[in-house]
């Protein structure tokens, strides 16, 4: 992929038409990145091309938000036949965050620098979204399953009824709600609690599959908003008509806010696993998550 996007570079190419979601999307920003070379904002915002999003992949939050539909060929053509009849719609910019730091001594410390457009850091939603891909074709219908069946073990676990569920089912939540060894700052003040097993982080709205709902308030302040704290199980549970409806969480240890930046240092040796636009990554020992550039959309309705 680097070479060719280092010809797109050359050739100045003014508009790059993903076939795929999010994931993809993630992939050719961020090698775009290591190809211009330069980490500030106003010149990744002029140097970027102008990105045209399909429905072609497993998570496609950006081709909602920008209201693109259909396949690669359609939003092709129709991109094609606007093109010559000088019509296109305008473009859309769309908010990053920059994430960078260091890789774990298994990775030799390497820096990374990468941008993103949501994040399940650590926690719970990491977990979920191991789960999900752990689905050979995943779907809204994986995402129910892991839900229905992530309930159904925490709630039948020591139970008189536990005998009586599939040990697969039964197992399942085993450790998906345990907390995580990391310190974390929000623009640079301590979080106050000792315990974390939710950590997120968003620079836009998003929305999966037309069920979950999350980062409002990144629209809204035009900020980071993020998830921080500890949540217990039923607390969890009692937030999905929230996660559903994309209104705030609620929990008793739990950071919910606007920021610039987050800082986070893993206290154990693997590091964190994030999951970034829908891709899975390993071992990472420090992040610094920060605002990012902004990136042009075109949002097409294919034929």
């Amino acid at each position: 992929m680097k070479s060719i996007i280092s010809e797109f570079v050359a050739h100045k190419v003014p508009y790059v038409v993903c076939d795929g979601g999010d994931g993809t999307i993630h992939w050719i920003v961020n090698t775009y990145l290591d190809v211009l070379g330069t980490t500030k904002r106003e010149a990744i915002e002029e140097m970027l091309p102008i990105f045209v999003p399909t429905n072609g992949g497993t998570i496609d939050f950006l081709a909602r938000k920008v209201n693109a539909s259909g396949g690669t060929m359609k939003i092709l053509k129709k991109l094609n036949k606007l093109f010559h009849q000088n019509a296109l719609p305008a473009t859309m910019s769309v908010r990053t965050f920059m994430i960078e730091g260091k890789y774990t001594k298994e990775h030799l410390g390497k820096p990374y620098r990468k941008l993103a457009f949501a994040g399940a850091l650590a926690g719970f939603a990491q977990k979920f979204f191991n789960k999900y891909y752990e689905s050979g074709k995943p779907s809204l219908q994986t995402i129910v399953e892991v839900i229905t069946k992530t309930f159904t073990s925490t709630a039948f676990k020591g139970s008189w009824f536990e005998n009586y569920v599939p040990k697969d089912v039964i197992g399942y939540s085993n450790d998906i709600f345990d907390p995580i060894a990391v310190d974390v700052k929000i623009d640079g003040k301590p979080v106050p609690f000792k315990k974390i097993n939710t950590l997120n982080v968003g620079s836009i709205a998003i929305e999966i599959k037309n069920l979950i709902k999350l980062f409002a308030n990144a629209d809204r302040d035009k900020k980071l908003h993020m998830h921080v704290g500890f949540l217990q199980p039923h607390e969890v549970f009692a937030n999905l008509g929230n996660l559903f409806a994309g209104n705030d969480y609620s929990g008793k240890e739990l950071v919910q806010t606007t920021a610039d930046t987050i800082d986070i240092v893993a206290k154990t040796s693997d590091g964190l696993n994030p999951c970034l636009d829908g891709e899975l990554f390993t071992g990472m020992a420090t992040m610094r998550v920060s605002v990012g550039p902004h990136i042009r959309f075109l949002g097409i309705k294919g034929e």
